[in-house]
């Protein structure tokens, strides 16, 4: 009788236990491809391989895809509803309301847009009107450390906490401190930055002869909470909160990269050695499925009729998005495939994720019409 108890006693455990792994079992997601499409005709004199671009969405709901005409030193606006060129704003290079040719932008609103320069450490604050604002210096901080140029870009926008506006200097292994973020506040114009976030030593790329090299590519996003970081040489990804004192690594491997190859620091690297080599790409952040995407770059060979520069601006010959949930895992990786879309421009809407087929290589590409596909996040 206590023998038969004891069996049944297992046999419950056993059922339960399969319950529960039933329960914990991972759910795997992929990106599926799904209209709409969206199609930009855009202004004669805008490159499609090299404007920072980003969402802005107005008081009344209308959203636009902004972009830096860096010839015209100018922010384009184009209507997603209309698919049209609706308005410009264009900063004055010289004079009181000069910015200079500006590298990067971030719009908090039409009356608050922050430019970013790459000729010195400073960013300018100016209106819908092209009037200045402010200007906020941050080549050193209040302790004396000596911080290097910032530009606001998809990769690595300005976040805005409170007063707050943080950056993220550029590497500058020469100095003693070597931090991977700061911040600029506002209203005092005191600039702080996070000595306990330095810059990663990554071997085989130790050559100091060089201000920076691979630790500068890298994307940063901002989840409401916390701060990711992505370095494309690191399989690990960096959580932190927003003061950086609370650090975590999280490994985010794709299954199609065995190991990231750390690139030649010796400038003896072509471009098509480049857009083969096995590493990681930017990080996003959708907040409306709460869900990361990782961008991957398998290692890969490239036919002798294309040009290595041009796959580096146009997103590589092909790529993967892995796709990480909010408590850091892996939940799924969707390759995309060859010569199609361009990894360097993506975006997230509230019906899902864009990703532009302006690859150089594809049959459709066209140098006068920047396209998005949309792409869906679903359960395999």
């Amino acid at each position: 009788m206590k023998t038969n108890i004891f069996i049944s006693q297992i046999i419950v455990i056993v059922f339960l236990s399969l319950i529960s792994c039933n329960n914990n079992k991972e759910v795997s997601y992929k990106l599926r491809i799904s209209n709409p499409i969206i199609k930009l005709s855009l202004d004669k004199t805008t490159k499609i391989s090299t404007p920072p671009s980003c969402l802005y969405k107005d008081t009344n709901g209308t959203e636009y895809i902004t972009f830096q005409n860096s010839i015209n030193n100018e922010i384009e606006f184009y209507n997603i509803s209309s698919q049209k060129l609706e308005f410009k704003i264009k900063p004055e290079v010289e004079g009181q309301n000069g910015v200079g040719f500006f590298s990067g932008y971030y719009i908090q609103n039409l009356d608050s847009i922050f430019i970013t320069n790459g000729d010195n450490e400073e960013i300018s604050l100016i209106d819908r009107n092209v009037i200045v604002k402010n200007k906020f210096d941050y080549h050193e901080t209040k302790d004396k450390h000596p911080l290097k140029e910032f530009y606001s870009t998809p990769a690595t926008p300005i976040s805005i906490l409170g007063d707050d506006l943080y950056i993220v200097p550029s590497c500058n292994r020469w100095a003693k401190v070597n931090p991977v973020a700061a911040y600029i506040n506002i209203k005092t114009d005191k600039v702080c930055d996070f000595s306990s976030f330095q810059y990663p030593k990554f071997p085989g790329a130790n050559n100091k002869m060089k201000r920076a090299g691979v630790e500068d590519h890298m994307s940063r996003c901002f989840d409401g909470k916390r701060f990711i970081y992505s370095f494309h040489f690191d399989e690990d990804i960096y959580v932190c909160s927003p003061n950086h004192n609370n650090i975590k690594r999280y490994k985010i491997k794709s299954k199609y990269i065995n190991k990231v190859k750390i690139l030649n620091d010796y400038g003896n690297l072509t471009p098509e050695e480049a857009c083969c080599n096995p590493n990681y790409g930017n990080m996003i952040y959708d907040k409306y499925r709460n869900v990361y995407y990782r961008v991957a770059y398998p290692a890969t060979s490239i036919e002798k009729d294309k040009k290595g520069i041009e796959l580096l601006m146009y997103g590589r010959k092909f790529f993967s998005i892995i796709i990480v949930d909010s408590n850091f895992n892996v939940i799924g990786e969707t390759m995309f495939p060859d010569y199609t879309y361009n990894s360097n421009f993506m975006f997230v809407r509230k019906d899902g994720l864009y990703i532009s087929d302006n690859n150089c290589y594809n049959p459709h590409y066209s140098d006068d019409v920047l396209s998005f596909v949309r792409f869906k996040l679903v359960k395999k």
